[in-house]
């Protein structure tokens, strides 16, 4: 189990690369993401993956209201889970770090995930 959550690390970090640190049209950039995933030991048929980064306001305006989502895949694309970080009065420039973590007996299976920024 142990080599196990290495490897998936190890391709967690591929992945991320492979993301890439980019833009939007929303007005928040994203500057740093990764994600994690535990097996807790034990008798527990729990386990837990989050995503964890940091988000900028690259506009000169406020931002009232943004959303980061992700949604969590298996290696075969199935939607695991799905989760959000929300931040109200994102200031001009402020950076903002988020994490959204899911939880349950099925989230050890994570090998992906893909992440979106909602603006309103």
């Amino acid at each position: 189990m142990k080599y196990s959550i290495v490897i998936v690390v190890l391709s967690l970090s591929l992945l991320v690369a492979s993301f890439g640190c980019g833009g939007s049209n929303s007005g928040i950039k994203i500057l740093s993401q990764d994600m994690t995933v535990h097996e807790f030991p034990g008798n527990l048929s729990q386990s837990m993956a989050v995503v964890y980064g940091r988000a900028q306001n690259i506009t000169k305006a406020t931002i009232d209201y943004a959303t980061i989502s992700v949604n969590f895949y298996d290696k075969d694309k199935t939607v695991i889970a799905m989760g959000s970080a929300i931040k109200q009065n994102l200031q001009p420039g402020e950076a903002w770090d988020f994490s959204i973590q899911t939880v349950g007996p099925d989230a050890w299976k994570i090998v992906s995930y893909e992440i979106a920024v909602a603006t309103k």
